[in-house]
This record gives structure tokens, sequence and C-alpha cells, in this order.
């Protein structure tokens, strides 16, 4: 018998946005051309143009793909069995974590907004990422979207997701972990108490 390794067959849409998620991240949208990603996706450049119209179609393809990336995230870092305030820390934890280990680069949804600011597409998925993120605070602390408790925790998350950024120090990532667990508690007094 033959032992074989079936390698699989990665479509050239699925290189092309890896190799594009891969340089957004180390060097830029703008920064990076296309003729770049094509080289380093390693297909013909008419492989782009059947996959993507053009730079932008490109952009916001892997901007979804970061969206729906962070929602399995979101998703894996949740224990829905545990405290509230734990819950909360959990994903700022993550983004702690990634400052350690250099891996974190932005938002990629901020980050896409502040280089292609005319660009209404980029604009969209950056809005539906916001609702996600502001959904899932929600979810976790049990309140609706609107509470003035999810909008300072958003507040937080992007105060952490900044000084990830700017600061690259997990020490603030964490003090802002510290202040969004106090504001769980105060919303969710009963959920604080049996957490202790």
């Amino acid at each position: 018998m033959h032992s074989s390794t079936i390698t699989p067959i990665v479509s050239a849409k699925a290189r092309l946005l890896a190799s594009a998620g891969h340089l957004f991240h180390e060097h830029g949208i703008n920064a990076t051309g296309i003729d770049l990603v094509v080289r380093n996706a390693g297909v013909a450049k008419a492989s782009l143009y059947n996959n993507f119209a053009n730079k932008e179609a490109l952009v916001v393809a892997y901007l979804e793909q970061e969206l729906d990336g962070w929602i399995g995230n979101a998703h894996a870092l949740d224990n829905p069995l545990s405290p509230r305030r734990e819950r909360i820390s959990a994903l700022f934890e993550a983004l702690a974590r990634s400052v350690e280990l250099n891996t974190f680069h932005g938002c990629p949804f901020t980050n896409a907004v502040i280089e292609l600011p005319e660009c209404a597409a980029v604009r969209t998925v950056a809005k539906r990422y916001r609702a996600v993120v502001r959904t899932h605070l929600a979810n976790l602390i049990g309140a609706d979207t609107t509470s003035t408790a999810v909008s300072r925790l958003v507040l937080l998350y992007d105060a952490a997701i900044t000084a990830a950024k700017v600061g690259r120090d997990a020490a603030l990532v964490r003090e802002a972990s510290t202040m969004a667990q106090e504001l769980v508690d105060a919303h969710n007094p009963d959920d604080s108490q049996q957490s202790r």
C-alpha cells in the first residue's frame, strides 16, 4: 500500500486574500501594491481580476474575512457559563496577549477607514464590525445594545485597541479590562457577588 499525503488545493482567491491580509497587516493598505499581493500569493495577475474587480474589492473581501475571524475568535474565547466579568476579561486578555506576542497590528477596520476615508464599501464593513462588537459586548453582560453600560464597554475596548496599537502596552490593555470588569460589576451587582 502506498501512503500518500493529499495536499489540499488552495484557490487563487484564497491565496490572494491570505497574501493581502498578511501584507495589509505588515505594511498597510496604501503601501501594499497589487503586484506585491499577486507575487506573494504566487498567482497570475489575471487571477486577481478574475476574483476581484479592483483593489478596493480586495480590501473589502479582506475586511469581511477579518470580521468573520473576529466573530469566530470572540465566540471561541467566550464561556457562557462563566461570570460576566470573566467573559469580558477574556476578550481584553486576548488583545493583551497579542500585544505581548507582537502579533497585533491595530484594528484592521480602523486602519482601513483611515487609509481609505472616501471608500463607502470599507466604511460599510467597518460599521458592521462596530455593530458586531457592540452586540457581542451587550450579550456578554446581558444588556441592550443601546444601554449606557454597553456604550462605555465599547469605548473601553476602543481605548484598549488604541493602547495596543500606539503604545504596544499590554498593561494598559489590562487596565482597560479592569475598568470594564468594574463596569460589568456595577451593571450586574448580583453577578459580581456570585463570582467572588
